[in-house]
């Protein structure tokens, strides 16, 4: 057997040996998947209650990926969590968690194909440091009330929260996130409840979202 032979050989054996080591002995950590739970319901006045929940989001917050800036380092460079991550991407989660908890004054089905739907164009969803230590979720949306047929909104309004988290790690993130939607939450169904006061005589009774 030449020594050329044998040198392969080695080297074969000593890849093996080590891809064996990596599969038993050095395994990559598992990735934690996370999502925002499920927000209370909330009161909305029955009209006003969308019939459906829509979040679009820009192509960055596309993914489940877990974003965080170092803002007291380099505050213009998003970075991800290696070993934690979201269930879905951000836009999936916060319609799910918000079409259920806005829908709480629900009226049966009946009418639904007359009430109003909400457009949430979801602008920012990352977690912000800014020291090792103290950290926040900033959430930033911008929603519109569209009508039963149509794309003309009759109202719009942006929303920005800052929640702060309790630990400075990605779970401390977590919290907060699921803190910044629940008060999202509210803020969208304040603003709903408002709309139908303040407007002539208001958004339901004038027949925008639901015939008299």
């Amino acid at each position: 057997m030449s020594n050329r032979f044998r040198s392969i050989a080695a080297a074969a054996f000593l890849a093996a040996a080590l891809a064996g080591c990596s599969a038993v002995g050095l395994q990559s950590p598992q990735v934690a998947f996370y999502d925002l739970g499920l927000a209370d319901a909330v009161a909305v006045p029955a009209a006003l209650a969308p019939v459906r929940v829509d979040v679009v989001a820009p192509s960055w917050l596309g993914s489940s990926a877990m974003q965080y800036r170092l803002a007291w380092k380099q505050p213009d460079r998003r970075r991800n969590y290696v070993e934690s991550r979201w269930v879905a991407p951000p836009a999936d989660m916060l319609a799910q968690s918000l079409g259920r908890a806005l829908r709480a004054g629900d009226d049966g089905g009946n009418g639904a194909a007359s009430r109003c739907r909400l457009r949430l164009e979801l602008d920012e969803f990352i977690q912000v440091f800014e020291t090792e230590q103290r950290n926040h979720v900033r959430l930033v949306v911008r929603a519109q009330l569209l009508p039963p047929r149509g794309v003309l909104p009759l109202a719009a309004h942006e929303f920005s929260r800052d929640d702060a988290a309790g630990t400075p790690d990605a779970e401390g993130g977590v919290a907060a996130a699921r803190a910044a939607v629940r008060g999202l939450t509210a803020d969208l169904a304040g603003w709903l409840g408002a709309l139908d006061r303040r407007t002539a005589q208001g958004l339901n009774r004038a027949g925008s979202c639901l015939p008299a």
